[in-house]
């Protein structure tokens, strides 16, 4: 199949998603196939019915969180630090932290820092935060933290490089790449693109959910890597063939040596169960590292690594069978697994299908 044949394929998938109006009226796809963009575009209807386009930009939480866990590998080996030295005797760590925490740890999420949700933390007063990260539990063990471990790795590469973390990570990895104008990880250049902003258009309640009302400035003030990025998916993209090229041997600006990332994603441990997820799961320098076997696309090959999110539905990985990299979004908000996670399954395979691997 030809670069235009699948653009045509993915613009007719997408839209028959949108047309249908079940849990999404529109989508953004990217795709790169050996760091060449092959596929980026936007179908329907963005949020708050504007014009999806392939520049519109979503808060996609998740699937860009790795970015945070990445960078923080990368500033650490920088600074002649290994993936099991322990971080309190590297940089002083606020007292919720587990002592000994190592980044090998702490970037496979096993740190126990599963609490609060992302969803508790937004909703909660910026004045009393910190109160609630020191009443953490602790009850869950290791499982996926979707903001907790994030602010350990913000405040690791703030002590570590005396500058905030977002602004690091501009410097280091998103400029380098090409990727300022295509994931924003601070209120400044976020509030300056937020005419690009977009929140879901299905799906939302009476009383909007905090983490979904990002057109208002007081949201996009909120802006931090430890929350994800605002990003068009041909962004996303271009990110995840970086770390594909990092994963074959490849260094990349801003990201762990080859070397350090395979001895992450290779360690032999086995899937267990992630209480946050609620299914077995494996993480390794942030990523999803038994991604095909996550059921998120069938086509998937061996040694895919990417990640998903839940909330705002959207899925980004890099298969090394295809050198592919794929990013999607879709305009919506699912509840029931076949009301988004079963359409967008279908879809991905259906793309990764017309990739040819070897």
């Amino acid at each position: 199949m030809s670069d235009s044949d699948l653009e045509d394929s993915a613009i007719s998938l997408l839209g028959e998603l949108a047309d249908e109006g079940i849990f999404a009226t529109g989508g953004q796809l990217a795709v790169t196939v050996n760091g060449d963009s092959v596929v980026n575009v936007g179908v329907g209807r963005a949020g708050c019915g504007a014009e999806m386009t392939a520049d519109v930009l979503h808060n996609v939480y998740c699937i860009v969180k790795p970015m945070t866990y990445l960078l923080l590998g990368y500033a650490l080996e920088s600074g002649g630090f290994g993936p099991d030295d322990s971080l309190d005797q590297i940089v002083d760590l606020p007292a919720w932290v587990p002592e000994g925490l190592t980044y090998r740890v702490l970037a496979a999420h096993e740190a126990d820092l599963a609490e609060p949700s992302a969803f508790v933390w937004r909703s909660t007063p910026v004045e009393q935060r910190q109160e609630l990260l020191s009443q953490m539990s602790g009850n869950l063990g290791a499982g996926y933290s979707e903001i907790t471990g994030g602010l350990v790795a913000e405040h690791i590469l703030e002590e570590l490089c005396g500058q905030p973390s977002s602004y690091y990570c501009a410097r280091e990895l998103l400029e380098p790449l090409g990727l300022s104008g295509e994931i924003l990880i601070d209120p400044e250049s976020a509030m300056a693109a937020r005419s690009r902003i977009r929140v879901p258009a299905i799906g939302l309640p009476v009383d909007p959910l905090p983490m979904l009302t990002e057109f208002l400035p007081s949201r996009i003030r909120e802006a931090r890597l430890a929350m994800g990025a605002y990003a068009t998916m041909g962004g996303v993209a271009r990110l995840y063939h970086a770390v594909g090229e990092a994963v074959a041997g490849n260094a990349q600006p801003g990201l762990p040596s080859p070397a350090l990332l395979a001895d992450l994603l290779d360690d032999g441990r086995p899937l267990r169960h992630d209480p946050v997820l609620l299914r077995p799961a494996k993480w390794a320098a942030g990523l999803m590292a038994d991604f095909d076997l996550q059921g998120v696309t069938n086509a998937a090959g061996p040694g895919t690594v990417g990640h998903t999110a839940g909330l705002a539905n959207s899925v980004a990985f890099h298969d090394p069978s295809r050198r592919a990299s794929l990013a999607l979004y879709l305009n919506g908000v699912g509840i029931e697994d076949d009301d988004h996670i079963v359409p967008r399954q279908q879809l991905l395979d259906k793309v990764l299908d017309a990739i040819p691997t070897g």
